[in-house]
């Protein structure tokens, strides 16, 4: 028998996180197409991508995930199926997952850099961006709970954990069986067309600020003092960055701003080797039409012994900008 969820009427709060209870946060949301109101489409076709949907959720719910499904206001034809992970679930795959999750705060003293005091004119405001505690972590394990850092179920994973938690559940969910071979994962039901979307929540706009209390802002605090064109000399908030985007999205940013600075040391010389070029070029010895005869080139002096082989000016410095060393280059035939 198949498990049902609840069919919920919109709420009215478009920034809202949670379930219409508020109390139940919104992990992932998927989104289909009412088979019932499809047009030009098999009858058959749309009630075995029903049934396959129905398999599907009723298995999400057997795992324990826990869904609530809301009509668009604005095309009734689209169900938006919103997915939460209650705390025994999140629990149960943080140790299946081995995620490391913090035990105790870091009381271990780090020296500051003797150079520290330049990096604050350029990092981000402590004030709108607080700087995150750091802790010791561990792989998660159900046994162990008690040593965990808890202090309040709600945000002892973060978003972005949690996400992550409910997407490997999504990949594993199964939905149907052929010839005694199980089929499974939300991919192959959105490349199906059985669902037209998969995805989690923002909490916000990237720049408004929500209205609902509980909303942190995490994203619009990330592009007004990271993502924003006047921030590009700023230090990147790489904790921020980690604890709203998750450790995969943190790691590529660091590797990232560690890049770019190393290829600064490179463009200050190769600016340097330009102007260089620039400022010089009127010593350049190429200068005033010079003709250059190919007989002092060995491997060309039988073939091209009898040909006068010219630079043009704009040419010549054109090359001694680039090469300020005045190396000669290869001999330009002029017909």
């Amino acid at each position: 028998m198949l498990k049902v969820y609840l069919q919920a009427e919109f709420n009215q709060n478009h920034e809202s996180l949670f379930f219409n209870d508020g109390q139940r946060r919104i992990d992932f949301v998927l989104v289909y197409e009412d088979e019932s109101k499809k047009e030009n489409r098999k009858r058959s076709v749309n009630k075995k991508q029903k049934r396959k949907r129905e398999v599907y959720e009723s298995n999400l719910i057997t795992h324990g995930l826990q869904l609530e499904a809301t009509r668009s206001v604005l095309d009734e034809k689209i169900i938006f199926v919103k997915v939460h992970a209650p705390w025994e679930v999140l629990c149960t795959y943080a140790e299946i997952m081995h995620i490391h999750l913090p035990l105790q705060p870091n009381d271990l003293k780090i020296q500051d850099s003797p150079f520290s005091w330049m990096t604050r004119f350029f990092s981000v405001d402590e004030n709108v961006i607080k700087p995150e505690k750091e802790f010791f972590t561990a792989p998660f394990e159900n046994e162990r709970l008690s040593d965990f850092y808890i202090q309040d179920k709600s945000t002892f994973f973060s978003p972005a954990t949690r996400s992550r938690i409910v997407y490997f559940i999504l990949c594993r969910g199964q939905y149907a069986v052929k010839d005694n071979v199980k089929k499974f994962g939300i991919n192959k039901l959105l490349d199906s067309g059985i669902y037209k979307a998969a995805f989690p929540l923002h909490d916000s706009r990237f720049n408004h600020q929500s209205q609902d209390p509980s909303c942190p802002n995490e994203r619009y605090l990330l592009y007004r003092e990271w993502a924003h064109p006047q921030n590009i000399f700023k230090l990147q908030p790489l904790h921020f960055i980690r604890k709203y985007y998750g450790e995969k999205i943190g790691i590529y940013f660091a590797w990232l701003g560690f890049y770019t600075q190393m290829l600064l040391l490179a463009a200050v010389v190769g600016l340097g080797c330009f102007l260089y070029g620039y400022f010089t070029k009127d010593n350049c010895t190429w200068r005033d039409g010079t003709v250059l005869q190919a007989t002092d080139i060995e491997f060309g002096e039988k073939l091209l012994d009898t040909l006068n082989l010219s630079l043009s000016v704009q040419e010549e410095e054109e090359l001694y900008l680039l090469n300020s060393k005045q190396k000669k280059p290869f001999p330009k035939k002029t017909m």
